[in-house]
C-alpha cells in the first residue's frame, strides 16, 4: 500500500499536466478562432483575399451595398415599380447583412469572454 501512495501523486501531477496541456491547446485555438472572426491590423479587404476575416466579409458586402447604383433610372415613369422593387431588394440586403454584424459581434464577445475564463484558470493553477 506505501508503494500505490507513492505512485498517486505522479498519476494526479501527469493529470493536472495534462489538464494545463488541454487548457492551454484550448486557449491557442479560441485565439485562433477570434483572429478568423475578428481579423487583424492590415488585413487586406476584397474578394480577391481568400484569407478574410469573417468581420471583414461583411464590412466588404455592408460597403458594396451602400455603394450600389441601381442599374434602373428612378426617373423613368415606366419603371418606377421596378426601381422600388430594387430599392427594397437593396434595403433588405442591408437589414440582412446588419444582421449578420450583429451577430458576429456577439460572437467575438463570447468568444474573448471564454478566453479571459480560461486565462484565469490558467494563472489560477501557476
Amino acid at each position: 500500500m506505501g508503494i500505490e501512495n507513492e505512485l498517486r501523486p505522479e498519476k494526479e501531477n501527469s493529470s493536472e499536466g495534462q489538464e494545463l496541456d488541454r487548457k492551454k491547446e484550448q486557449l491557442k485555438l479560441l485565439r485562433e478562432q477570434l483572429e478568423s472572426m475578428e481579423g487583424h491590423a492590415g488585413e487586406e479587404s476584397g474578394e480577391g483575399n481568400p484569407d478574410r476575416s469573417e468581420m471583414r466579409k461583411i464590412l466588404d458586402k455592408e460597403y458594396e451595398l451602400n455603394s450600389a447604383q441601381s442599374p434602373i433610372d428612378a426617373t423613368d415613369p415606366n419603371r418606377k415599380v421596378e426601381y422600388e422593387e430594387w430599392v427594397g431588394a437593396l434595403d433588405d440586403s442591408k437589414k440582412a447583412t446588419q444582421g449578420l454584424k450583429l451577430n458576429l459581434e456577439r460572437r467575438i464577445e463570447d468568444k474573448k469572454t471564454e478566453i479571459s475564463r480560461l486565462e484565469e484558470e490558467l494563472k489560477e493553477e501557476f
